[in-house]
């Protein structure tokens, strides 16, 4: 089984670090897991030149997001994570789900890609409760089930807004004592048949 897990991070952080530990978990049950840092890749923004994408049922930009998608083909489990910024997903991670419009206007008009075999797990940081879960759900039913992934996790997990340096503070910050219970849950989820 495959698993490609997707950082909307655009920097070093606790999303990163969620997706490390939930790597281990993963492996320790046989699971193959890539991580894709999209701050590290060049993804063009999305124009909304529906023309082109309608038509011929791909983008129109040549970068990193044709070996993204072509990853996200290959994968039988996808996982994102991301901070929120003012309960949504950060710019990076905006980009890299309005690119991944050709996936719903390619079915729509081919009925291929089906993704509705791919599991998906959604996973937010941050500061506030609230703002982490109602990105969580708003990832999840606008951005996965659109795409018709099957959404088998959501998680938020609380944080600090400063690292100082300290890349494993989501781990040792006492806001969320369960976090390698609820992370071996995900990876439990995604591996299970």
């Amino acid at each position: 089984m495959k698993v490609l897990s997707i950082c909307g991070s655009p920097r070093r952080g606790n999303s990163e670090a969620i997706l490390n530990k939930l790597k281990e978990f993963l492996e320790e049950k046989g699971v193959e897991n890539k991580i894709i840092l999209l701050r590290t890749k060049n993804i063009h923004r999305c124009d909304g030149c529906v023309e082109y994408c309608n038509k011929h049922l791909k983008c129109r930009y040549r970068d990193d997001m044709d070996e993204i998608l072509e990853e996200i083909l290959q994968a039988d489990g996808l996982v994102f994570a991301m901070p929120n910024y003012f309960a949504m997903p950060p710019g990076i991670f905006k980009d890299f789900i309005d690119r991944c419009s050709v996936l719903y206007t390619s079915y729509e008009f081919t009925k291929k890609p089906d993704l509705s075999n791919k599991k998906a797990v959604v996973i937010t940081v941050g500061t506030d409760k609230e703002f982490v879960t109602a990105c969580k759900n708003y990832i999840a039913k606008w951005f996965c089930e659109t795409l018709r992934l099957k959404v088998v996790a959501k998680e938020g997990f609380l944080s600090r807004s400063e690292l100082k340096g300290n890349y494993n503070d989501i781990f040792e910050n006492s806001l969320n004592p369960d976090i390698l219970e609820r992370l071996r849950a995900i990876a439990e989820a995604l591996a299970s048949p």
